[in-house]
């Protein structure tokens, strides 16, 4: 056997190394392949480029063609730097190294030949710059000479017949230059007369000269042909590149020649082999499907064969353990004297049998019934042989048992064990602890005999027939114990069958449910009270409403839903940690204004629910609320803050407004939105008049969604001009909707709607990309409109990509940024943040002009307006409507325009109605303005004959 082996693997190494070569060769056929594909690459490159200089030298050439036009100069200078890169490009590549020196001489050639080329072009442009120019100048000065000596009929034959020639000149045709001279002299003589005829002569000179030179440096041009030392170039990289392909189809053939060769030798090999190979299969075949653990050793002991079963068994392959000694898998369970008795056994030649304790690959122990035999040949031990039975599992098995048994006496729920003739067979310790009954007392008596819980005798039989159809039962019981009190357990029993699907026993596990009682009040407390504050949650609001309205009471109740003032600024502003300490401050503050019947929850981030029992007057919940606005008012302190905050409460009445949960929930919460639509800080109470607006409001929302795609929105445009001199200085586009139920709706209305469900952000891009394109409409018909000034909504600054999306709609128009003026509301500055700076400071770096609109209406401050990049300041309407009557308004506004002017904004004032608040505003220096007294907002094409009028009367 060990022969056939040796013979074997001889001629496994001869196939194996013919093999090797085959690879070899093919491996070096490929690199030089792809080292071929690499040249013929960097050919298609160098061609493309060389191309490309054809290109530019034809364009740059036309140029000397338009000796009396006028030159493209950027174009020139573009094709001069694309010549210049390319030739760079060429010189830094690897064709000196790739097609030889003689190449690369002449690309150096080149290159000193278009050094020269390109300062003649430079040269051919000063000239055709004075040509032209001297020619315009020319016939201007024709022109002055015609309107003041019409009547010299001598003088206009030589003009005429000087800028006859001049005219043949520029036209590129023969002319008598010799006479063209003469005429010049002639002209000389009436040069006292008017320096008219001085400078027209002069000019005349100058004009032949620069045509002359003109000509000159084309002439030289000629002499510099670029294009055939870049077509010969091309022609010896073609005539290189097909040389180098003969050469590599020759050296390819006689490499897969050679390759084809060898794979005929190790055919004809691997057939030898597989014949000798077929003639082991049945003894290998045998050895190898054995379940039993075979391995085979030489005298040596070192291994020389494993089969599948032992590579399975023990996770070691044959290849990780071939040549190595079997003590690899020794676990350091067994003595030395074992192995030493092992040993003599077998080196008297005798067969050894008995279990090993062994350890697999992965460090895991396994057992083992072995039996090893010498395997002898002229009473020589040449190798052994090893057939073992992995008994792992039934070893494991009897561990198991004895750990189960040990389980049933340790473990802490109490386990009764029943015969299946329902007769209690044993209890372990922690039932006999649990209930106090020796075993003496159970065993041999059948379960739940005398019925030892509380619940009904129904129970016992509901069990049985329970186990009969699904071997399982289970549920929460009081079982008395020895003393007569009841414990609460959790009582499962399961049926034990045989193989034969016969019932052996019955399990039954009892769990005592005190500590679990515990926790479910802890989890009931955690699932009904808010984490943070310890008011109820919204769950057990949701409950608490539930049940109460269910309960029939002539009592009346109130329901108050409470929402925090512009929580958001100051979570936001200072961070959670302040506004979580906020929240627990005013649930104090509220809890101390409810009675002991009164109940508080919080139900959302910054909003407070409080349910009012046996409500007799509704005065009494006035004086409810009104103490809530008076508590939440004072100031909260909380680390260096001292913070300030209102709060909205909306107010509903049960029954009246509502009989039922969902109902009077949702009355209340209109009447909220509604305290914050006046002005917050206040308690509204809800009236059916609410329900009406909410109805409303969800129509306008629902049409809202869908008036983009149906087109509905569309924009007017309301002029601003300049106070100084009402011109027209820009337009503010404005939003509109038409929409088929609702009709015109105000932007007033319909805004605020969009805000809230984010829509502003679509209409936003929407009414951006409409009020610029309408901006370049204006500019292709002429009017002098400087800027169109378009709102921006603060919740559309929350878009990431906001200044992207905006630019590559310029970029799509064609618009500059320079004509777009920003407009964001006063509202936009309670809302500072890092990022809206970072995005207006990036609009304002790309061009765009920025806009406070509304100016003085909100909570603007001196240290914002320094730090904002603002251009603008737009002084909101209720400042101009009473001017100049109203002294107030009249101080407010000159402050304004003041701090503004100081700052270095400009200022603009919008709702201008008469010529009084016009004439004041320009008065005080406001810049601006805007307003029906100029003109009211209109359509695009009504703008366009405004404009136009306003234009005429300049």
């Amino acid at each position: 056997m060990k022969k056939i082996y040796n013979i074997m693997n001889k001629r496994i190494d001869a196939f194996v190394s013919l093999l090797v070569l085959f690879a070899i060769i093919l491996a070096f056929l490929f690199t030089y392949m792809k080292t071929n594909d690499a040249v013929i690459k960097n050919y298609d490159t160098y061609s493309a480029k060389f191309q490309k200089l054809q290109e530019i030298d034809f364009k740059l050439e036309q140029n000397y063609f338009k000796i009396f036009k006028y030159l493209h100069y950027d174009e020139i200078n573009t094709l001069k730097n694309e010549f210049e890169t390319t030739l760079s490009s060429l010189k830094q590549s690897s064709i000196k190294e790739e097609f030889g020196n003689s190449i690369y001489l002449k690309l150096l050639k080149i290159e000193k030949d278009y050094t020269k080329k390109s300062s003649l072009l430079e040269t051919f442009k000063m000239y055709n710059a004075k040509v032209i120019n001297s020619g315009h100048y020319l016939y201007d000065l024709h022109k002055i000479i015609d309107k003041t000596y019409i009547e010299n009929q001598e003088l206009n034959r030589l003009i005429s017949s000087l800028f006859f020639r001049v005219s043949q000149v520029l036209v590129d045709l023969p002319y008598d230059k010799e006479g063209m001279r003469k005429d010049i002299e002639h002209l000389k003589a009436y040069e006292k007369e008017n320096k008219l005829f001085k400078q027209l002569s002069s000019h005349l000179n100058i004009f032949l000269d620069a045509v002359g030179n003109t000509k000159r440096v084309r002439e030289e041009n000629k002499q510099l042909i670029l294009l055939d030392d870049i077509v010969d170039i091309q022609n010896n990289l073609d005539d290189y590149y097909k040389h180098n392909r003969s050469i590599n189809k020759k050296i390819t053939l006689i490499f897969f020649f050679f390759a084809y060769g060898i794979l005929f030798i190790l055919m004809f090999n691997y057939r030898r082999v597989l014949k000798s190979t077929r003639e082991l299969l049945a003894f290998r075949s045998a050895i190898q499907n054995s379940d039993n653990i075979v391995m085979i050793t030489d005298a040596n002991r070192k291994i020389e064969y494993v089969n599948e079963s032992f590579e399975k068994s023990t996770g070691y392959t044959q290849e990780e353990v071939l040549g190595k000694n079997p003590n690899l898998l020794q676990s350091g369970k067994h003595e030395k004297a074992f192995y030493e008795d092992l040993n003599n056994t077998l080196k008297q030649g005798e067969k050894w049998q008995g279990e090993l304790v062994n350890s697999r690959k992965d460090g895991t122990t396994f057992y083992e019934k072995a039996s090893i035999v010498p395997i002898l040949i002229e009473n020589q031990i040449v190798q052994y042989i090893a057939i073992k039975l992995d008994i792992t599992e039934y070893i494991e098995h009897q561990k198991y048992l004895k750990q189960s048994a040990a389980i049933y006496e340790t473990i802490g729920e109490g386990i009764m064990l029943i015969d299946k003739e329902r007769k209690i067979q044993s209890i372990n310790p922690a039932f006999r602890e649990m209930f106090s009954y020796s075993e003496a007392m159970l065993v041999g008596e059948e379960l739940m005999a005398n019925h030892r819980v509380k619940e009904e005798a129904y129970l016992y039989q509901e069990m049985w027939d329970s186990l009969i159809i699904n071997d399982h039962w289970s549920r929460k019981i009081d079982h008395q114990t020895a003393n007569g009190d009841y414990l609460s357990v959790w009582f499962t029993i399961s049926v034990v069958k045989d193989e034969e699907e016969q019932v052996q026993n019955y399990v039954a596990i009892y769990t005592n449910l005190t500590q679990i009682n515990q926790m479910e009040e802890k989890v009931n407390y955690m699932a009904y009270h808010d984490a943070l504050t310890g008011l109820h949650n919204r769950a057990y609001f949701e409950q608490y409403m539930t049940h109460r309205l269910n309960v029939k009471s002539n009592m009346k109740k109130a329901i108050l839903f409470i929402d925090l003032d512009r929580f958001k600024v100051i979570n936001d502003t200072l961070g959670h940690h302040i506004g979580d300490e906020m929240l627990i401050e005013l649930s104090k503050r509220l809890q101390k204004v409810a009675s002991s019947t009164d109940t508080v929850a919080r139900i959302g981030g910054d909003e407070f629910v409080m349910i009012l029992d046996n409500i007799e007057k509704k005065d009494e919940v006035i004086m409810i609320a009104e103490a809530i606005l008076s508590t939440v008012r004072e100031p909260i302190h909380i680390d260096d803050y001292y913070l300030n905050t209102t709060v909205s409460i909306g107010i509903a009445l049960y029954p009246e407004d509502g009989e039922n949960k969902n109902e009077i929930v949702k009355n209340a919460d209109a009447a909220m939105y509604h305290a914050k639509e006046n002005g917050k800080d206040n308690f509204q109470f809800y009236t059916k008049q609410l329900s009406l607006d909410v109805q409303n409001r969800l129509m306008l929302e629902q049409e809202l969604l869908h008036a983009l795609d149906k087109n509905e929105l569309i924009l007017h445009f309301q002029p601003q001009y300049y106070l100084h001199n009402r011109k027209i200085s820009g337009a503010e586009a404005l939003l509109r909707w038409q929409n088929e139920k609702l009709g015109w709706v105000s932007p007033v209305d319909f805004i605020e709607v969009a805000e809230e469900t984010g829509l502003i952000v679509d209409i936003g891009y929407f009414v951006f990309e409409e009020a610029c394109r309408t901006f370049m409409q204006w500019k292709k018909e002429g009017l002098a409109v400087g800027t169109i000034s378009i709102n921006m909504s603060s919740i559309q600054f929350r878009e990431e990509d906001l200044v992207e999306k905006l630019k590559a709609i310029m970029n799509k128009i064609g618009i500059l940024a320079s004509e777009i003026e920003i407009e964001i509301t006063e509202s936009f500055i309670m809302e500072y943040s890092n990022s809206n700076m970072h995005t207006l400071e990036q609009l304002r770096k790309m061009g765009c002009e920025i806009s406070i609109d509304d100016f003085g209406t909100g909570y603007s401050s001196l240290s914002y307006m320094k730090t904002l990049s603002l251009d603008t300041i737009k002084i909101d309407r209720s400042f101009v409507m009473e001017l100049p009557e109203n002294l107030h308004d009249v101080e407010v506004t000159k402050a304004i325009i003041a701090l503004s002017k100081s700052l270095g904004y400009q200022v603009i004032a919008e709702g201008i109605e008469n010529a009084e608040q016009e004439a004041f505003l320009n008065k005080n220096h406001c810049d601006i303005g805007q307003g029906y007294y100029f003109a009211k907002p209109m359509s695009h094409q009504d703008f366009i004959q405004f404009a136009k009028k306003n234009q005429s009367k300049s």
